[in-house]
């Protein structure tokens, strides 16, 4: 047929990532960017393991060194970039850690970081795949959830 242009399917891009909620006396690390509440977490770099990639991601975005000490699960997610006919499909690996050096200073990207209690974590956090991670970091239930 004439005139008709096939039809594109959107490329698909997969991130992997990993993070982590670093808990000192009680309380959460979150960042604040310009929008919302967040973990700290970044893409895995070549050869990186997740549990590496989280420890140097939290000491970039925040200053704080940290030992992990167990593993949360992962949170799975999708968005689209509709300018470049994109759709994202990321996977966050997510563990608890304890801060163990460094100080808090968040890197420019982030307007705020703060060590907030658990339901102050819950009331801030943008997403509800952080909030079941949060609830697992402190050894809550969480409900239905994508994570695993």
């Amino acid at each position: 047929m004439m005139g008709r242009e096939p039809t594109r399917r959107p490329v698909t891009i997969v991130h992997r990532s990993a993070g982590a909620v670093v808990v000192q006396e009680g309380r959460c690390l979150i960042l604040k960017t310009r929008r919302e509440w967040v973990f700290p977490k970044g893409h895995l770099e070549e050869g990186e393991t997740a549990e590496q990639a989280a420890v140097r991601e939290v000491r970039e975005e925040t200053g704080v060194q940290i030992e992990i000490d167990d593993r949360l699960g992962t949170t799975r997610y999708e968005f689209a970039d509709r300018r470049r006919g994109y759709r994202n499909r990321k996977s966050v690996d997510w563990f608890v850690a304890h801060p163990v050096g460094g100080e808090l200073r968040p890197e420019p990207l982030f307007t705020a970081g703060s060590y907030v209690t658990l339901e102050d974590a819950l009331e801030r956090l943008a997403h509800e795949g952080d909030r079941d991670i949060a609830r697992r970091a402190f050894g809550l239930p969480v409900g239905d959830e994508e994570s695993e």
